[in-house]
């Protein structure tokens, strides 16, 4: 199994370009499924608390929800390793509003069934049960989950945005010196 060790050298040269030569090197494994199966839980943690990052500075928390289904699961456990308690409770928050059996997979015709009823009112769910859901439920529905997506976003600004302490990598720098002893 790889180790944090394994594929960081020196820790006095990471930088945001240099976690993004680790993902791609891990991405060289295969998907998420292979790379959890090859290396350590360490190692696993830091690569999706990366690719987490990486993404909400880019898109925000409802590109990763939407677009990379596949992380969703693993998320709340990562932010609790980043000390990050309370975007990790915003981030449930938002997940909570999901119905229990929701398999979050970016292949999933299903899942985004469910994404797409949640997120626009327009959209004609295929889902029997999204289905029996009344108009004025689901309009609430749609309103929490905007609501509850811009408030994570906020709160993940004070960590994550380039004004932040380390232009958001703060968090990934503290994990790697508290796992490794290089």
């Amino acid at each position: 199994m790889l180790k944090i060790e394994d594929v960081i050298e020196d820790l006095n040269h990471l930088d945001e370009a240099a976690f993004a030569q680790l993902s791609d090197k891990l991405w060289e494994l295969g998907n998420l499924d292979d790379i959890k199966e090859k290396v350590t839980t360490e190692l696993f943690h830091l690569h999706i608390g990366i690719n987490m990052i990486g993404i909400w500075k880019s898109e925000g928390w409802d590109s990763i929800i939407a677009e990379q289904a596949d992380f969703v699961p693993y998320i709340p456990v990562v932010l609790q390793e980043l000390e990050l308690c309370d975007v990790r409770r915003g981030f449930e928050n938002v997940i909570s509003l999901f119905p229990e059996d929701t398999v979050f997979k970016s292949d999933n015709e299903e899942y985004y069934d469910i994404y797409n009823f949640f997120t626009s009112f327009s959209h004609k769910a295929q889902n029997e049960k999204l289905k029996a859901i009344a108009p004025e439920k689901r309009r609430e529905l749609v309103k929490s989950m905007r609501q509850k997506v811009s408030l994570l976003d906020e709160l993940t600004e004070q960590y994550w945005s380039d004004d932040s302490k380390m232009a958001g990598w703060k968090q990934v720098f503290d994990y790697i010196h508290k796992k490794v002893r290089l």
